[in-house]
């Protein structure tokens, strides 16, 4: 009877430490979830740089540290050139386009007061003030957003600092995962591993492609249109597209602005060139470079994008498409393959037959 009590205790002793290490661990996971994501956003990096140097290293025959570095620094003296020569150009155009917006969106408000229907439109909203003041306040922190680029531009730097000491040593990080498994489950760790890392390989090349396109047929549309500031409206969209279904929309706004302060004419001009563009993005080019990897469900990305926003915000919403396919990696491994049936008709009710007295 005493070892019976003995054990009993013991059990309730474990479970106690078991609950409170889960506790404590979903704790620190919710107090540090910007950091996990921007260490997340390393191992991504690191995935990059690993499938280069794996390349160079079989196609030149060299060690693969030195073809890792060898493309790092190719990557730095490649940015370092970029900036020695369009450096003030572009930073010039970021400011150039700090006092063009608000200037923009004023005059494009002005324009839609000048209307007798703007100003019926203005009317029918509710809370007409408060819109009036909102949008003014907005005026004001157009700018912050260029501002805050600098705030991005650390992040990017810190990130891209810890992809490469990732990819210098993976199997040493790795390595002090997998001993911290049950020895009985490390080949499934590995298999999903392996899993996530093709995944990930895949789409961050085909993401890269589709920026450099976008960024190229954006600066080359709205410069034939005649917008202003082509070349960093182009940066722009190019960098939004690594946010699939909010990138594009947020990536117009500045664009749309500018031109609709020129005039309706080139506003619709600006919105077509987008529309060419992310169409043949989404239905052209991304299906062709998709057909190594999963195809990652629109519902399931725009799902993953709304519960990050809340919980890390723009950060979040930024690796949820990445993060929704390390997912996908883990469950390809995890959960078997179904075979796919087509969604059941609901079945139809038998009519109800009234026998007549």
């Amino acid at each position: 009877m005493h070892d019976v009590d003995d054990k009993f205790k013991s059990r309730v002793i474990f479970m106690i430490l078991a609950i409170t290490a889960i506790a404590l661990a979903i704790g620190l996971i919710w107090i540090g979830r910007v950091i996990f994501l921007l260490l997340f956003a390393s191992v991504i990096g690191a995935v990059l740089l690993t499938t280069v140097s794996d390349w160079l290293h079989t196609r030149f025959k060299i060690k693969q540290g030195a073809a890792l570095g060898l493309f790092i620094l190719f990557s730095l003296g490649l940015v370092a050139l970029v900036i020695w020569a369009q450096g003030p150009n572009i930073v010039e155009q970021f400011a150039d386009l700090e006092t063009e917006l608000p200037l923009a969106a004023h005059s494009l408000w002005t324009q839609l007061q000048s209307h007798q229907w703007g100003q019926w439109l203005i009317r029918q909203s509710p809370g007409a003030e408060q819109v009036s003041s909102g949008f003014s306040f907005a005026l004001t922190r157009i700018g912050g957003i260029v501002v805050s680029s600098a705030t991005i531009l650390a992040g990017l730097v810190i990130v891209f600092s810890l992809s490469i000491y990732f990819s210098s040593e993976p199997g040493m990080y790795y390595n002090v995962i997998r001993r911290l498994v049950p020895e009985e489950h490390r080949e499934k760790l590995d298999a999903c591993s392996a899993s996530v890392a093709q995944i990930l390989r895949w789409w961050v090349l085909a993401k890269l492609i589709s920026m450099t396109m976008v960024g190229i047929l954006i600066s080359i549309g709205l410069w034939i249109v005649g917008i202003p500031l082509a070349g960093t409206l182009g940066i722009i969209a190019a960098v939004m597209t690594f946010i699939p279904n909010v990138g594009p929309l947020i990536s117009v706004i500045p664009a749309a602005l500018l031109a609709l302060a020129i005039s309706p004419t080139k506003g619709l001009l600006t919105l077509l060139v987008f529309a060419i563009v992310f169409t043949l993005e989404g239905y052209v080019v991304t299906p062709l470079l998709e057909r190594n990897i999963v195809r990652l469900p629109p519902a399931m990305t725009l799902t993953m994008q709304l519960l990050l926003a809340a919980v890390a915000g723009p950060v979040g919403v930024a690796l949820a498409a990445p993060l929704a396919a390390g997912i996908l990696g883990v469950l390809s491994v995890l959960v078997p393959v179904a075979p796919e049936v087509p969604v059941p008709a609901p079945a139809r009710a038998a009519p109800v037959r009234v026998k007549r007295a």
